[in-house]
């Protein structure tokens, strides 16, 4: 009688506890389930997504040495089309910086600084936010924003583009007649080639010229 008394109690209580709680644990059934689902359904979407906007980027580079107005025609479309409908993939940030090339190509530097602005904000992959940051410097160079292209390599570095950090600080130095200051830059950039093993002709000729001049 113990024995069943105790099994009757435990019923009693499992259906107490049922009556009292039930209702909660299919919510949170419910709520961590319909998480689950929903994060794999988001992530499934994602994957798509990326694989729809690669295919868009692959055309985009067929046509990146575009030469009749045509074909310029179609890429500038594509590329409006991977920022705007492909805004959350890689894809978009890559569009950002074939149009600041394209911008700049065309001479309008003020349309290059915004795309390349726009990259180094929201981009979430180091690579492309150092690249980005380091082609905003030299456009902001050319537009004789010099002491805001410093600020930015000043704030922005990493060792992978070192180089071309320094590079850009001397381009930018020189502007504003530093040649001492500009010196000690370019020297930096080409021990930081060195370091990586990259050959830039164009940057050792940049030194040679000061010391030439000096």
């Amino acid at each position: 009688m113990t024995d069943m008394r105790t099994e009757e109690e435990q019923i009693e209580a499992i259906k107490k506890w049922w009556q009292e709680n039930g209702k909660q644990t299919i919510v949170a059934l419910v709520v961590v389930l319909g998480g689950w689902f929903g994060y794999q359904g988001y992530q499934g979407q994602q994957k798509q997504m990326g694989e729809a906007a690669s295919v868009v980027y692959q055309e985009v580079l067929t046509l990146q040495n575009s030469e009749t107005e045509e074909e310029k025609g179609r890429r500038a479309v594509l590329l409006d089309q991977l920022q705007k409908e492909y805004g959350s993939t890689v894809y978009a940030q890559y569009a950002g910086l074939f149009k600041a090339k394209d911008a700049v190509d065309a001479g309008d530097l003020a349309a290059a600084a915004t795309e390349l602005e726009a990259v180094k904000n929201n981009t979430s992959d180091d690579a492309l936010r150092h690249l980005a940051t380091t082609r905003l410097a030299r456009v902001l160079v050319a537009q004789e924003k010099l002491d805001e292209a410093l600020s930015i390599l000043a704030t922005d570095s990493s060792s992978a583009f070192s180089a071309e950090y320094f590079e850009t600080k001397g381009d930018a130095l020189l502007a504003k007649g530093d040649e001492a200051g500009a010196r000690d830059a370019y020297s930096q950039a080409v021990v930081e080639a060195q370091r990586i093993g990259a050959n830039n002709p164009v940057l050792k000729m940049k030194l040679d010229d000061l010391a030439v001049a000096n």
